[in-house]
């Protein structure tokens, strides 16, 4: 009997009818290559992922006055509005930030229209507080990372990076190139105090100096019969030759 019943196992019928199991075996084949050419493929696959983030500034506060007073207020503000996931918050000191995720299937600037006004119903920041900021987080994905060795100086090795930046950013499918692992240009003014007190200066009279040397401003308009000119005053310096008193300066050293 238990011969007689193996027979009439899936086995035994495909053995018997060969020609029908080799069709099956062909349409299953058939179907699996057909559906895995329509399988979308990708090295670094598309998600979205909104969030929605206020940045606080409370000068010269601690990590713990600044989640008193700014955190602790803007979580309750905007942990309440629909399309929020969830409120995550940084504390640190002068600063901090509050971070909502936006839920799948709503409009994430719907969302960060309401943070913005949620934000700007609180009264209760304290005095201190700078002017705060609201925006949505985009999500860079990293592509490829190129590193820019030699035996050359910082400045020569920046320049041959903003080269390669520039040229990067020439084709249409590259959007953004960043630099990083290097300083940002800066100018150092250093003063003997022999000259301070020579002169019967102080440092903060230089600072004043050197801010009304870097001055931006607009001063108006000029109406001719071709329209309006807009006049503006530039007074901005770029490079360390022009902070000195001679005509020709050392070459520019940005570090």
């Amino acid at each position: 009997m238990a011969e007689e019943q193996h027979k009439k196992g899936p086995i035994s019928w495909m053995a018997r009818n060969r020609v029908t199991a080799n069709l099956i075996m062909v349409f299953l084949l058939a179907s699996g290559i057909m559906l895995a050419t329509q399988i979308k493929q990708e090295i670094f696959p598309e998600f979205t992922m909104d969030y929605v983030t206020v940045s606080l500034n409370y000068p010269g506060a601690s990590p713990e006055e600044v989640e008193r007073g700014l955190i602790l207020a803007t979580e309750e503000a905007i942990r309440g509005l629909e399309g929020i996931k969830e409120v995550t918050s940084t504390a640190r000191e002068g600063s901090g930030s509050v971070t909502a995720e936006v839920l799948s299937g709503y409009e994430p600037n719907k969302i960060l229209q309401d943070v913005r006004s949620a934000v700007d119903r609180i009264r209760t920041f304290p005095v201190e507080m700078e002017n705060y900021t609201v925006s949505l987080m985009s999500r860079e994905r990293e592509v490829v990372s190129i590193i820019i060795w030699g035996d050359q100086s910082e400045r020569a090795l920046r320049d041959l990076a903003e080269s390669i930046r520039a040229d990067l950013l020439e084709y249409p499918e590259i959007t953004i190139v960043n630099l990083s692992g290097t300083r940002t240009p800066e100018i150092s003014i250093e003063v003997p105090k022999e000259k301070l007190r020579a002169y019967n200066l102080t440092l903060n009279e230089i600072a004043a100096k050197i801010d009304s040397t870097v001055m931006e401003m607009p001063a108006g308009k000029l109406k001719t019969d071709g329209g309006e000119i807009m006049l503006r005053t530039s007074d901005r310096r770029y490079w360390a030759r022009e902070y000195n008193d001679e005509a020709h300066g050392p070459p520019p050293q940005p570090f």
